[in-house]
């Protein structure tokens, strides 16, 4: 291995990086967009400036982990309480749909049924990084809007573990077997009677933070020890057969319930930024150009029929429950891209031969590009929703 060339190219790529996601933010864009961009004009199959992509990627790991972690940390049950209905609603029926969609097809095109799960929760996922960005620009942060979109990715993002160890679990063999079952629901359970255990019952959290204090002499050691027990709790859970990310997700959570928890984001907010940057920038070095101009209009087809299906479930869905066209439009348009944590069900579908190598670079194609085309898309459903209910798209509506 060559350490010198390896650092020289991760040296390049991060500078390129900076002035991609400075330019994209510049131009009111989100800068993932930045990122995806610069690995691939300075990936393999462009401008071949940078080769070590596998090396990269051990660093975008780093950054799923942190990611789940820092996820761990913000997840505010108090805050999710009053829009849970709305949220585990669509997210039930998003993993459903997609789970059924992506079946009929594997069934149809003879697929490896592993490839129909793969799918089905990679669709079903949406990106937390873009949908934030889009709320930002559109000032409903704090709006109904932006409440009920921020616990839908929350619902996502805890939907996220268990799809993870059931990927893991079927790269392990050809099919789930009775431990792997009892493994997963098991680890699922736990998480969510320790999520409910120190949401509603935080008074043992607080005897625990005492007894932490002696440990702790110095407040700035306090994100040491944080980031020391979120690998300390991913190591446990890998070696326990578990995603290493659960135990990571699972560290967050008791941190961010610690107390403190700004002060915990805003230290390992730089870490988690530079990785999470090198994540996406791997992204970038996966696509392959070439393969993209060979296969253009197969991409841009599966593309539009994933981003327009995704968008009219979020959208009929919503109003279904009872949201206002408008507040409906706004939140499934936010929604209508294929998220992050799609990129690593795509490698673990990869790893598990579920997917061969051309289907990974579709995929990731796919991926990539509707979180690209986010912001162009959001224009685009919200004109033909002013169209569709111009009456309700832009008034007072039931439900505003």
């Amino acid at each position: 291995m060559d350490h010198a060339g390896f650092l020289s190219e991760l040296a390049i790529l991060l500078a390129a990086a900076f002035i991609g996601g400075a330019v994209l933010q510049k131009l009111k864009q989100p800068v993932l967009v930045g990122y995806i961009l610069v690995g691939i004009l300075l990936g393999p199959s462009m401008l071949g400036i940078v080769h070590s992509a596998e090396q990269v990627s051990l660093f975008a790991e780093l950054g799923i982990l942190l990611l789940l972690f820092i996820v761990g940390i913000e997840l505010d049950i108090n805050k999710f309480k009053p829009v849970y209905k709305i949220a585990l609603s669509l997210t039930v029926i998003q993993i459903v749909l997609g789970l059924t969609t992506m079946g009929l097809l594997t069934n149809f095109f003879d697929w490896p049924w592993q490839r129909g799960i793969m799918l089905g929760f990679a669709v079903a996922l949406s990106s937390t990084a873009v949908a934030i960005k889009m709320l930002q620009d559109m000032g409903e942060m704090d709006s109904q809007v932006g409440r009920i979109t921020l616990g839908v990715l929350i619902a996502q993002d805890l939907a996220v573990i268990p799809m993870f160890l059931i990927m893991g679990a079927l790269g392990e063999g050809s099919g789930l077997a009775l431990t792997d079952y009892a493994r997963i629901i098991g680890a699922v359970g736990f998480m969510i009677l320790f999520i409910y255990t120190i949401s509603l019952h935080p008074e043992w959290l607080v005897k625990l933070k005492n007894k932490l204090r002696r440990f702790l002499p110095a407040r700035d050691q306090h994100t040491i020890v944080a980031l020391g027990l979120c690998f300390s709790a991913a190591a446990l859970s890998g070696g326990l057969g578990l995603s290493a990310s659960y135990g990571a997700f699972l560290a967050g959570i008791l941190i961010g319930h610690l107390g403190d928890r700004e002060q915990y984001e805003k230290e390992i907010t730089p870490i988690f930024n530079v990785l999470i940057m090198v994540f996406f920038l791997s992204v970038g070095l996966l696509i392959d150009f070439r393969f993209l101009i060979d296969h253009i209009w197969d991409v841009l087809a599966l593309l539009g029929v994933a981003m327009t299906l995704k968008t009219v479930v979020n959208v009929s869905v919503l109003h279904w429950l009872g949201l206002s066209w408008r507040h409906s439009v706004t939140i499934g348009a936010t929604l209508g891209q294929i998220g992050e944590f799609s990129f690593v069900l795509a490698a673990l579908g990869l790893a598990a031969g579920s997917i061969d190598d051309a289907g990974h670079k579709m995929v990731v194609l796919v991926i990539a590009l509707s979180l690209i085309a986010t912001p162009l898309w959001m224009v685009a459903v919200q004109k033909v929703g002013a169209l569709r209910k111009p009456k309700e798209a832009f008034g007072d509506a039931a439900g505003d």
